[in-house]
């Protein structure tokens, strides 16, 4: 009993000491390890619309700036699947999150135009996520509402430079004890102290290339096991237009003049996926590679301004209708 208590004492008084000496490692969202600037985003936006989650480290609030009461950015949608309707699920990153319309909106509204009633398009995308976090969401969640086809379109996140982790080695809230312990100033100590690389500054991208391939591979398996098409989107980019400065400065990137052959490097992965197998390719990269640029990306040159997001959407529908999906009766 005595050294019981003796233990108890010892551990009361270095928890007090830290609480004194202010030691604290926050785990809220806002201050996980990561270059997108999640607290930014939570600051300047009309409301804080991101929190932390145990799986996919963050995701939007519901029913904030925009996203509907499950937590994704459009119109109201049942975990259950309405009979008859062919329910199109898109996941992404920002490039399919939002717009101001997103290509979702337009792909949801021309399908309305051209085929009431017969689609369901939910824009699952989530500013700032990886294929890591895409994967994560396919098997928590997005399975269970029975999609019939699922549009993968990541790439840019993933080869972001990695703060301290990548996304597969990140600490995770976690069940039981651990998520009990995790306002411990002591436990913190522990962990932050055990955590591999929680001060290095030089860990690669968030996700690296053979982890891209094994990501997207993994979703077009799990797609199919459960009767589901999946198609891949190429992510296209203006850098041959300039590329922002501002991607190295604020730690995206390691340098600028790498950084085209990297990203033509990881759309090749997606590529190699597709037609491996897989599922439909929808290289919008190599198309839109000959297009009219200026016209089709915002200043970033990574995001579509809304001429390049309708001639997504128009891809898409394009593709549906090459794979007997979408069926358009030509009026007199």
């Amino acid at each position: 009993m005595l050294s019981f208590v003796t233990v108890v004492a010892f551990f009361l008084v270095a928890e007090g000491m830290l609480r004194v000496a202010g030691f604290q490692i926050v785990q809220d969202v806002e201050h996980m390890e990561f270059t997108f600037p999640i607290d930014e985003y939570n600051t300047n936006s009309p409301e804080p619309f991101l929190r932390r989650d145990p799986e996919l480290f963050w995701r939007p609030q519901p029913n904030v700036v925009g996203h509907n009461s499950i937590g994704f950015y459009g119109p109201e949608f049942t975990v259950e699947k309405p009979a008859g309707v062919l329910r199109i699920v898109c996941l992404g990153d920002s490039c399919t999150h939002f717009g101001p319309i997103s290509y979702p909106d337009m792909l949801r509204a021309y399908l309305e135009k051209v085929a009431p009633g017969k689609f369901e398009v939910i824009n699952a995308g989530v500013i700032g996520y990886t294929s890591f976090q895409g994967k994560k969401l396919l098997e928590t969640e997005v399975l269970a509402w029975k999609p019939d086809i699922v549009s993968v379109y990541f790439g840019w996140n993933d080869h972001w430079l990695a703060r301290g982790l990548q996304d597969k080695q990140q600490t995770q809230v976690e069940a039981g004890v651990t998520d009990g312990l995790h306002n411990v100033r002591l436990f913190q100590l522990i962990r932050s102290l055990a955590g591999p690389g929680a001060t290095s500054r030089d860990a690669g991208m968030r996700v690296e290339p053979e982890d891209y391939r094994s990501n997207l591979a993994a979703i077009g398996q799990q797609c199919k096991t459960a009767g589901i098409q999946c198609f891949y989107l190429t992510a296209p980019h203006a850098f041959d237009l300039g590329v922002p400065p501002y991607l190295v400065d604020s730690g995206e990137a390691k340098n600028l003049e790498d950084l085209i052959q990297i990203h033509s490097d990881y759309n090749n992965i997606v590529r190699e996926v597709a037609e491996s197998g897989a599922g439909t390719l929808i290289d919008l990269d190599r198309e839109i590679d000959q297009m009219n640029k200026p016209e089709l990306f915002i200043d970033d040159h990574i995001h579509l301004s809304q001429t390049g997001r309708l001639y997504v959407a128009q891809r898409f529908a394009k593709t549906l209708q090459a794979t007997g999906q979408l069926t358009i009766e030509e009026t007199p």
